[in-house]
């Protein structure tokens, strides 16, 4: 007689297979269409567009006032649809060393749901919440990339903030990715006190990350803030012009055993890109590393430049 277990993965494997056939169908049918701009809905101060790119879907979150940008918000390989595109995303993955089985997640803001919806395939036990602020974003992200909300993934639209601050659910990961255009977070979630916010929301020995662009005006600020209230920071340079910057009051981790947990995972889970070269990029930020001969190796900056967020 199969073991509960064994049923239990058997499930899973076959939910896998149907999301990713579900996946590819949809990325299909934008890759054969025949039209560059998909969408494109003003929102505030700000063109939300998909267009199509070769063999990628591209969304864009567009200053009304600025004459062009390089800043994308998402974007899908329509080949392989479940393969992160993002160097912000890629680099996100990483907070599974801290939480590898986690029980809730969430996420603001959504962009094309690529790093929600990813997640959602690999971690079949784990619920998710999902907070986007701008409409024509979930328009983009459900009818173009394949966002799908089902019983353990949900959609809430609304301000992060302001959903945090009525609702007391704990979780086990936080994923802040909220963006407008030109790479600027907006203020009042780079305050302190929202990050004290995130720290009341989350379970012990929870996680945030946070992607913050490098020219943000509160880029400091908030590493300095995040210090101040985990006891371990790290932060993982982007290949483009972002930090993801990873906070929590476990203990920090050596090289060695984040290279073995980086391995684990990709034993673990088919993410089709490679962890390791995101996680050589960790460096810990606090508590701050004693000057070591070493440390430049064990932590090497392998930064490229780029203008681009992701």
């Amino acid at each position: 007689m199969d073991s509960p277990s064994f049923r239990a993965n058997t499930a899973d494997q076959a939910w896998r297979q149907a999301n990713e056939a579900r996946l590819r169908a949809n990325a299909q049918r934008w890759a054969d269409s025949r039209e560059i701009t998909l969408f494109s809905e003003r929102w505030e101060g700000y063109f939300v567009a998909v267009t199509r790119e070769g063999q990628r879907l591209i969304l864009w979150m567009m200053d009304a006032e600025a004459a062009s940008t390089d800043w994308i918000q998402s974007a899908q390989d329509l080949r392989e649809p479940l393969r992160l595109q993002s160097s912000y995303t890629q680099a996100m993955i990483l907070s599974l060393l801290w939480q590898p089985a986690p029980r809730a997640v969430f996420v603001s803001g959504l962009g094309g749901g690529c790093l929600a919806t990813a997640l959602h395939h690999h971690l079949t036990q784990t619920s998710f919440v999902c907070v986007e602020i701008a409409p024509p974003v979930v328009t983009a992200a459900t009818r173009f990339f394949g966002f799908q909300p089902d019983d353990r993934l949900s959609l809430i639209m609304g301000d992060a903030r302001e959903f945090l601050q009525r609702r007391e659910a704990k979780y086990d990961l936080m994923l802040l990715d909220i963006f407008c255009d030109h790479g600027v977070t907006p203020s009042h979630v780079m305050e302190a006190d929202f990050f004290a916010l995130c720290r009341r929301r989350m379970h012990e020995g929870g996680l945030l990350a946070m992607n913050v662009g490098n020219k943000d005006p509160e880029f400091e600020g908030a590493f300095d803030t995040l210090n101040d209230l985990f006891a371990t920071v790290y932060a993982c340079r982007g290949r483009g012009s972002t930090t993801v910057v990873f906070a929590t009051d476990q203990p920090p981790r050596s090289p060695a055993q984040l290279l073995g947990q980086t391995i684990d995972l990709e034993r673990r889970h088919n993410f089709r890109f490679a962890l390791l070269p995101w996680s050589s990029r960790l460096k810990q930020l606090h508590p701050p590393l004693q000057e070591q001969a070493d440390d430049h190796a064990t932590f090497p900056d392998r930064d490229t430049p780029g203008t681009s967020a992701q």
